[in-house]
């Protein structure tokens, strides 16, 4: 046994300590090892961020001068030392496009995604436990059946042609709603309904089933012996412990919102992170889509972890 963990045997109290610690430096790794890889794949795609800068016919002279400026003549291994010592220093870099920070362009756009993410999340969730859990009560019923067949269908629905139709329909067939941009309440409405759609059909799936499996739980048939109502039962116990695989896929979602809405926010030309990435990595931009990639990664990885410290406030049986 090693020595942290005689420590956490010895003392539960600091149990969570340990495990916190244990998850930090888990969390450091992961987001290490996700730059790392970003940093050598982008630069061993071809194309030259000088030539795209740069008009066409530029001398070679001229192509030198703008990758020394870029930092982009030195070898790979020597931009990935640079670029690990000015990460340390917690410096991104700066953008090859109008010379701004990384960090202020990314900390610029990280509110917009969030304000779509947390938009999305609120609506799928809340929908998506409803529907659970009604489906849940029974089981093999005509609004459990539909339930399962919105699931299917929605989940075999692109997200992109979805939300292209979404645009068609509400936004210049109707005149409903804003087409694109961010431009008050409304223009979160297409956006926010294509994600939330996406992210609803597993949410929905893990309540059902997770409620399923927990209405069959000895503490279920204990409190209903006792002569608790089934209401009390399912608000009360139920829900603390069928909501877990919620949990679970919140966090792991958190990450796809984040991250995976790229196609969303180019669609609605969102000025969130995920456009961000798109429109860098079409400009082989390398600070850039470098910085992206670190937020959307820290992000997840907190997010996850914040997930992993809630399963113990659901069910006790989870220990550390």
């Amino acid at each position: 046994m090693s020595r942290l963990a005689s420590f956490a045997h010895a003392r539960p109290g600091n149990a969570m300590r340990v495990y916190i610690l244990h998850r930090f430096l888990q969390m450091l790794v992961v987001i290490f090892g996700v730059v790392t890889v970003t940093f050598f794949a982008v630069r061993l795609v071809p194309g030259d961020p000088a030539r795209l800068m740069e008009p066409p016919g530029t001398p070679e002279s001229v192509l030198k001068i703008t990758r020394q400026q870029l930092g982009t003549d030195k070898s790979i291994p020597d931009q990935y030392v640079a670029f690990v010592k000015d990460l340390a220093r917690g410096d991104l870099g700066t953008s090859f496009r109008g010379g701004r920070q990384v960090t202020e362009v990314v900390l610029n756009a990280l509110p917009n995604t969030f304000a779509l993410g947390i938009a999305s999340m609120l609506v799928a969730t809340t929908i998506s436990f409803a529907v659970g859990v009604g489906a849940s009560l029974r089981p093999n019923g005509w609004f459990d059946r539909l339930t399962l067949f919105f699931s299917t269908v929605a989940q075999s629905t692109p997200s992109f042609w979805l939300g292209v139709v979404l645009t068609l329909y509400f936004a210049i067939e109707l005149d409903w709603f804003p087409a694109v941009g961010m431009h008050g309440p409304a223009s979160f409405v297409l956006p926010t309904s294509t994600l939330a759609i996406a992210l609803m059909p597993l949410l929905i799936r893990a309540v059902r089933q997770g409620f399923i499996e927990t209405m069959g739980e000895g503490f279920v048939r204990a409190a209903r012996a006792r002569g608790i109502s089934d209401r009390r039962i399912i608000s009360i116990h139920v829900t603390k412990v069928g909501a877990v695989p919620l949990v679970t896929l919140i966090g792991l979602q958190a990450g796809y919102v984040l991250g995976g809405a790229v196609v969303i926010e180019s669609i609605f030309n969102w000025p969130g992170v995920g456009n961000l990435a798109l429109q860098a990595l079409q400009q082989r931009d390398f600070p850039l889509i470098q910085g992206t990639v670190v937020v959307i990664a820290v992000v997840f990885t907190v997010v996850n972890f914040l997930v992993d410290l809630t399963y113990a406030a659901l069910d006790p049986r989870v220990k550390y």
